[in-house]
């Protein structure tokens, strides 16, 4: 298994002193290669969950178990280990660096690797495999808002993560590119073998996805 949750509850406190329960009680388990959707209600914990997945955050009680280690017991630079070379994160907005070209946006993970050379090989392949192979030093400005997310898309995968967390990917595109971008996170998800998961309002792309399963007042559905 590459990611085991059980029990997992998160709250925060609110202004005026409540407590406001997110998620309930969460159990997941997530195998090497496979593919998930998690949809649901605007406000369900969605996006919380996939942070406390890719330990963006921690959760207020239950144990988090990815790839093999519980990450309650890791001291901050290995969870900035963890983030870096063991997931990948594709958000709804690009967040591409705008003074920097393509390839470079793609090659930021991999900044404090062991093989630059090595990276930007894998980096060039990826961006040619998404269509990229002639936006090399383009710039984000100069690309299309679907030309972008496929971007996103490469520098997520170009430390080789074996997990892909993907929140709302498609909700800032248009139909066609929204549609194009679902096959490319599906057809990745089987040729790399990276663990896919995918919070979506769209019944379309999670129905893509191997297993589906609804977030609603911070349990998932039975």
């Amino acid at each position: 298994m590459i990611l085991e949750m059980a029990g997992v509850t998160k709250s925060y406190s609110t202004p005026g002193g409540a407590e406001a329960r997110v998620l309930r009680g969460i159990d997941l388990r997530i195998a090497a290669g496979e593919s998930v959707a998690i949809t649901g209600p605007s406000g369900c914990g969605k996006s919380t969950l996939l942070n406390i997945i890719g330990t963006l955050d921690s959760p207020s009680s239950g144990r988090v178990v990815l790839d093999g280690r519980e990450t309650s017991m890791l001291a901050e630079p290995e969870l900035s280990r963890v983030r870096s070379q063991v997931v990948g994160f594709v958000f709804q907005f690009h967040h591409l660096l705008p003074q920097c070209s393509i390839l470079e946006n793609a090659l930021v993970p991999a900044l404090v690797g062991p093989d630059p050379a090595a990276a930007e090989t894998r980096a060039r392949a990826l961006l040619g495999r998404v269509g990229l192979a002639d936006r090399l030093d383009h710039r984000p400005g100069q690309l299309s808002g679907g030309e972008c997310q496929r971007a996103a898309v490469v520098r997520a995968l170009v430390n080789r993560p074996k997990l892909l967390l993907a929140d709302e990917p498609t909700g800032s595109l248009d139909r066609e590119g929204a549609e194009s971008l679902a096959a490319l996170l599906l057809e990745l998800n089987r040729e790399e073998g990276t663990a896919l998961v995918l919070v979506t309002h769209s019944p379309g792309l999670a129905s893509r996805a191997a297993r589906t399963l609804e977030l609603r007042d911070g349990v998932f559905a039975k």
